[in-house]
């Protein structure tokens, strides 16, 4: 196996790996999507609203607002999200000491006197302080003259399986890493593929069209039909493949994916020990 960074921030990280099967880096895509757990807020009590949105919506837009989880993730490492997901159910709710661990309590109190007011996610007090809105200007309703709103807050741990709320990416996929070749004996310079390429993998330097950036090419092959003269090839390399994942800001994106595998390789290790026991005991 061989790995290698071709773009690392705060918000997204790409990898290049290369002797992993193309199902196993699915997995960890999905597993990134659904299952990695983060905190979301959860429920609303609503003391004071005398805004123009409905209580339902307000609830709505504070749910979808990304927390910050990355700090608190040894905290997380004690609570089971499964387990937290069944709260509301009377029948199977966690012990107190469990919802002691998993809720957040926070605070939304906002009031407009003369003007308009935008009341945003940074004033959202969470009594966690590693816990509160990734980013502080988004905004939540707007507050005409003499209208206020008062609100209570808990956020829990959750997964995207439950809810798109907890899922700490927006976008991950995984994509081929193509083999291009170039005839220049046959390529008149005609600039086409330059031309119909979306990604920029083409340009023209100096005497010819040189491949500008490999890693950016899609596959789509618009540069392979325009060609009249038929100078380019295009070939998928099945040993090689591109992840990309990009966070929402409640995780960083190294360790959206390093939890991912994680979580991936604990359960099948429970399926080996299981299908282990079974073979053992039907022996």
């Amino acid at each position: 196996m061989e790995l290698n960074v071709l773009k690392w921030d705060r918000e997204r990280i790409e990898l290049m790996i290369e002797g992993v099967p193309l199902p196993l880096l699915n997995a960890i895509r999905r597993y990134s999507l659904a299952k990695v757990p983060t905190y979301a807020i959860d429920e609303v009590m609503v003391i004071v609203n005398t805004s123009a949105m409905f209580d339902e919506i307000l609830a709505h837009r504070l749910s979808m607002i990304p927390l910050r989880s990355e700090e608190s993730l040894d905290k997380q490492g004690d609570i089971e999200p499964d387990m937290c997901s069944r709260c509301g159910d009377s029948e199977e709710k966690p012990p107190a000491e469990v919802c002691e661990k998993c809720y957040i309590h926070m605070v939304l109190e906002a009031e407009s006197s003369n003007g308009e007011v935008t009341v945003y996610s940074n004033n959202i007090k969470s009594e966690d302080p590693y816990v509160k809105p990734v980013y502080g200007n988004i905004p939540i309703v707007i507050l005409a003259p003499g209208q206020k709103i008062s609100l209570e807050l808990r956020a829990r741990i959750g997964r995207g399986l439950e809810h798109a709320k907890w899922s700490p990416a927006t976008v991950a996929i995984v994509r081929h890493v193509p083999n291009i070749s170039l005839d220049k004996s046959r390529c008149n310079m005609c600039g086409k593929c330059v031309e119909v390429c979306p990604k920029g993998v083409f340009k023209m330097d100096g005497g010819g069209i040189v491949i500008n950036n490999l890693h950016s090419c899609i596959v789509c092959k618009q540069c392979v039909y325009t060609c009249p003269l038929k100078a380019i090839d295009i070939t998928i390399d099945e040993n090689k493949n591109i992840v990309r994942i990009e966070s929402c800001g409640s995780l960083n994106p190294e360790t959206i994916i390093r939890k991912s595998a994680t979580i991936l390789l604990n359960e099948l290790k429970t399926i080996y020990e299981l299908t282990k026991q079974w073979r053992l005991g039907g022996g």
